[in-house]
This record gives structure tokens, C-alpha cells and sequence, in this order.
């Protein structure tokens, strides 16, 4: 008998874990060489110089996304049975009475091209041409990154969007976002510092897909559309301004994105407010979206009181 079969929550799991990865080891990459808010340190070490000190991690973290992208084939294809994962020919598996047990996890399983045409015989999902040519550019990739002597060709913009696109085909819009997100909330040592900020800097994630993807890039893989103006998030904002220092990042738009108006949806900490629709009363803003907080208005353009005249 073969026991301890697989579901396809168990792979599917591991998929996630190894794209949150692949997504973390480039953003503290990022997020290290932020910290020097320094012009001189800037203008002296650019961000490409980080990438390339860091082929390493770029190499990895293609590697951990080639793994999750197999790992969620094996999690479809599981939806069917797990035996069809197994490489063995039927005529060697342990399943004779006169044959001793074996663990699902001690025999081989079906890897690359047997695994592509497996998935794509049982997906649920359609498969498209786009996907498939997808995976092997991952494929080819990973494989410079194993079997190359020379670093991976591959750049961490290039490798960020295959990691969000696999995310999305897999999981959805927003799913990047919503798991590393949640892999950092199940850190047991999350809120010993400050539940509320440690739950809005998340916000940083965010910022990194932004500046490395663009905004017309990222906002394929968001559910909201980011291509309308931003606007501060009063409750992010408040929290960040309050004990933590300034927060410059806008990630709050109109739901629906009209003149009308009177809703904003946060991204970072999917919150929705309702909004007051009518001109900021500072001079050098052209903001038009008013927050009533606590009886006190708040533009959430500038961010500045709005004192009544």
C-alpha cells in the first residue's frame, strides 16, 4: 500500500511558501539599500550595483520560483489523485499484499515535461499557449541558475514580474500581496514592537513592486485599479505619522474611480472609507477627497486640516 497520499492543500501550501520566498529574498535586498536615505551613498552605489553584488540571492530566489510554480502543478493535478504524480510504472508500485508498505513522500515523482503534459491534462483551469511559454522561460532560467558557470542572466525586474505573474495565474490578483503579507502576520514575533505599525508597513512591499515594476506593470497584478490618482490612506496614515515617522506612500483610490466618488479602498490595509467630495482649502492643492475624522476634516491629497474659514 502507498500511504500518507498527498492533498493538494499540501502542495499547494508549499507553492505559496516558495513564491513568498522567491518575493522576499529580493525585497530585503531592496529594502537594505533603502535605508541609506543618503544623496552621497546614492550617487556613489546605484541599485543595479546591489543587484549584481546579490546575483546569489537573484539566483535563488529563481530557483524558489521555478519550485512553486512546479509545486502548484502537482497541487492541481492532486485535485485528481496524487497517484499520478508517482514515476514508477504501476507494475512496480508497492501496493501487492506480498509488497511492503512505502510513504507517498519516499518514491519519485513525475518532473518537467511529464509534469507539464500531466497538469495540463487534468487543470482545471484553461491552459493557454502564454502560460506554457511562461513556465519554460522559467524552466530554461532556472536552469542557467543550476547548471551555469556564469550568473544568471536573468534581472530582479525581469525575475519580479515572473514571480507575480506566476501568483497570479496560481492564486489571483492581489495574491502576492495578500501572502507575503500574511507570512509576516504569522511571525510569532509579530506585534511585540507595535501591532498597529507592524501592520501598515506593509506598505513597503507595495512601494518596492512600484518602484522596480512601474505602475502600469504592477497594476496587472492588483484587483484595484492603480492607474487613477492615489490618495493617503487616513488610517495608515495616521498610524505611520503618529509614533513611527512620515509616511509618503499613497495607496488609497476611489472606488469606483470616478468624479462622483465618495468611497477610497486602501490596498495596504484593505480598509474603505467614506470620503466628502469638495475642494481642499490649502491654495497649493487641487485636491478634491475630504476625510471626517472625528469631526475633523482631513484632505487626503496633502494631508493638510481643513480649517473652516
Amino acid at each position: 500500500m502507498i500511504t500518507r497520499l498527498p492533498t493538494y492543500k499540501d502542495f499547494e501550501d508549499v507553492s505559496k511558501q516558495c513564491l513568498t520566498q522567491a518575493f522576499n529574498l529580493l525585497y530585503k535586498v531592496y529594502d537594505e539599500y533603502d535605508e541609506y536615505d543618503d544623496e552621497v551613498i546614492r550617487a556613489e552605489v546605484s541599485l543595479e550595483q546591489i543587484w549584481t553584488h546579490n546575483s546569489g540571492t537573484i539566483r535563488t530566489s529563481l530557483i524558489l520560483l521555478h519550485q512553486g510554480i512546479e509545486t502548484y502543478m502537482k497541487s492541481a493535478i492532486c485535485k485528481t489523485t496524487p497517484l499520478l504524480l508517482i514515476e514508477k510504472t504501476r507494475a512496480d508500485w508497492p501496493t501487492l499484499p506480498s509488497r511492503a508498505d512505502k510513504e507517498f513522500d519516499s518514491l519519485y515523482t513525475i518532473s518537467g515535461e511529464a509534469l507539464l503534459t500531466t497538469f495540463c491534462a487534468v487543470s482545471e483551469k484553461k491552459i493557454s499557449n502564454e502560460f506554457i511559454e511562461f513556465i519554460e522561460t522559467v524552466r530554461q532560467k532556472r536552469n542557467e541558475a543550476i547548471h551555469g558557470a556564469n550568473n544568471v542572466s536573468i534581472k530582479a525586474k525581469e525575475l519580479l514580474d515572473h514571480i507575480f505573474n506566476a501568483y497570479t495565474y496560481c492564486f489571483g490578483k492581489d495574491a502576492w500581496f495578500l501572502e507575503t503579507r500574511s507570512f509576516n502576520y504569522e511571525n510569532p514575533l509579530f506585534g511585540y514592537f507595535d501591532w498597529d505599525i507592524e501592520y501598515a508597513v506593509a506598505y513597503k512591499h507595495l512601494d518596492f513592486a512600484l518602484d522596480i515594476l512601474g505602475k502600469k506593470k504592477l497594476n496587472k497584478y492588483l484587483s484595484t485599479d492603480i492607474l487613477g490618482r492615489a490618495y493617503f490612506c487616513p488610517e495608515c496614515k495616521r498610524t505611520i505619522d503618529g509614533d513611527y515617522g512620515y509616511l509618503e506612500s499613497k495607496w488609497a483610490f476611489l472606488k469606483p474611480n470616478k468624479p462622483d466618488s465618495t468611497n477610497i479602498h486602501c490596498i495596504n490595509c484593505d480598509a474603505e472609507f467614506n470620503v466628502i467630495r469638495k475642494d481642499c482649502v490649502e491654495d497649493k492643492c487641487k485636491g478634491n477627497v475630504i476625510h471626517d475624522y472625528d469631526c475633523e476634516e482631513t484632505c487626503l491629497t496633502c494631508f493638510e486640516y481643513q480649517e473652516n474659514e
